[in-house]
């Protein structure tokens, strides 16, 4: 029998290349697209059990108990660490199910094992009459979308009219459900992520062109489907054993070639990259696509940037604090000078502040009094470090001081005390201002 190649899409979508005696299926109560079966390999290729010369042809793992390690073959990161599927925009990784093999042959196939792939015993069944297959393309569309905006809306009616349900961004998947002719042009119904909806077919590629797309921006990983799976350094069975992996694992493929799959195993202790090869025929390789967002997932997602970007500010000024705090302390025991302005031959208390916070580019007032303008007044008992605390005498203002935190300040005290530390009740405070933000 002809081997086959596994390539399995994700994000609604199916990357299967169309090869012989290969049925696929829409099962739609999980609207997953398509899949592609595993191989059943001839009992005589190497690259189907990774047999030596000597070896007796065994499932992966009773031939890694048989074959001693290879001496001084590099160590493999820790399982948890190869897993290298990473989030960015939503996905969905879509398991490919099997079913319906050909009328002729009358099988009852149902899927087994992980993403759902065909038994052997059913692919085996289904060589025995073997019949074209269908383009795992046939239903499956990759928006295309031109201009300004990188999306173009779903909605609930194959109209323009209709109500928004949410976007698909250029490069992603969906499976089409239904084609609507209308008088403006022909309408899909699609299925992407969590979105039903109609979209104008002019935005989308199918067939052929649509796999053709699918290899060039879909995402494509490896499922380990047999536990004890050996890796080795070059796509052969004779070079050597890297490590084994175990059923269930995912990987980043790097490449497939001459009837092995070019693994990515994450970094060594050294932070360079660890790649091997594995035969083909014990992974399943799927490619992962970008898919559709509701408008509740947009506006999620909006939310979720907002908060970052808080988060990130928040991060930001109070590192801008300590940093102005930090600044300051380097000139306690300089000396205090009336009407002066240097940090470090002498200033007064309105110099030291305007000296320390027009260091990090905060434009300050020469007094004290001008200064309680400068920023945004806040509560007494909300202060942060690098705010400015001032002091008054029957309302005017004739001190101002820089709050560090702790309940202490730093200013330029006096003639006798120079620039030092004092709690910031020294005498009681008069009034707070932040002028960093």
């Amino acid at each position: 029998m002809r081997r086959t190649r596994k390539l399995v899409a994700a994000g609604c979508i199916c990357a299967a290349m169309a090869v012989s005696m290969t049925a696929y299926a829409m099962p739609g109560a999980t609207s997953l697209v398509t899949v592609a079966p595993r191989t059943v390999p001839s009992a005589s290729s190497d690259h189907t059990t990774e047999q030596t010369q000597g070896e007796t042809a065994a499932a992966p793992e009773t031939q890694a108990a048989q074959e001693p390690e290879t001496t001084g073959a590099a160590q493999a990161p820790e399982t948890g660490a190869l897993d290298q599927e990473t989030a960015g925009r939503a996905e969905d990784k879509v398991a490919v199910g099997a079913a319906s093999l050909t009328a002729a042959s009358n099988v009852s196939v149902t899927a087994s094992g992980p993403e759902g792939m065909i038994s052997q015993a059913a692919v085996q069944m289904a060589a025995a009459s073997p019949t074209e297959a269908p383009s795992p393309y046939k239903d499956v569309a990759v928006s295309q979308v031109n201009g300004d905006d990188d999306y173009v809306n779903i909605r609930d009616e194959a109209s323009t009219e209709g109500e928004i349900l949410g976007k698909i961004y250029n490069n992603c998947a969906a499976t089409i459900e239904e084609t609507v002719e209308k008088e403006d042009g022909t309408w899909y119904k699609i299925h992407s992520g969590s979105v039903d909806g109609y979209i104008k077919a002019e935005y989308f590629v199918t067939g052929d062109e649509a796999e053709a797309l699918a290899l060039k921006i879909g995402k494509m990983f490896g499922y380990v489907e047999e536990g004890g799976l050996r890796v080795r350094t070059e796509p052969t069975t004779e070079s050597d054993i890297i490590t084994t992996l175990w059923a269930g694992e995912k990987y980043t493929v790097v490449e497939q070639a001459d009837g092995f799959v070019k693994l990515s195993l994450g970094d060594d202790d050294d932070g360079n990259p660890v790649t091997g090869y594995v035969a083909e025929q014990y992974v399943q390789v799927y490619v992962k696509f970008d898919k559709a967002i509701s408008r509740e997932e947009e506006q999620e997602m909006i939310e979720e940037a907002k908060r970052r970007a808080e988060e990130a500010e928040a991060a930001k000024k109070s590192s801008r604090r300590d940093a102005v705090v930090a600044y300051a302390k380097q000139f306690i025991g300089n000396p205090y000078v009336w009407g002066g302005g240097s940090l470090t031959r002498g200033t007064d208390c309105s110099g030291f502040t305007r000296g320390v916070l027009g260091h990090f580019g905060y434009g300050l007032s020469r007094t004290s009094g001008a200064q309680a303008g400068d920023g945004r007044q806040v509560p007494l008992n909300s202060v942060e470090p690098g705010d400015l605390i001032f002091y008054a005498s029957g309302g005017r203002i004739y001190h101002v001081a820089l709050y560090i935190g702790g309940g202490r300040v730093i200013h330029a005290i006096d003639e006798a005390h120079g620039i030092g530390i004092s709690s910031m009740y020294w005498t009681t405070p008069y009034c707070a201002v932040d002028v960093i933000g």
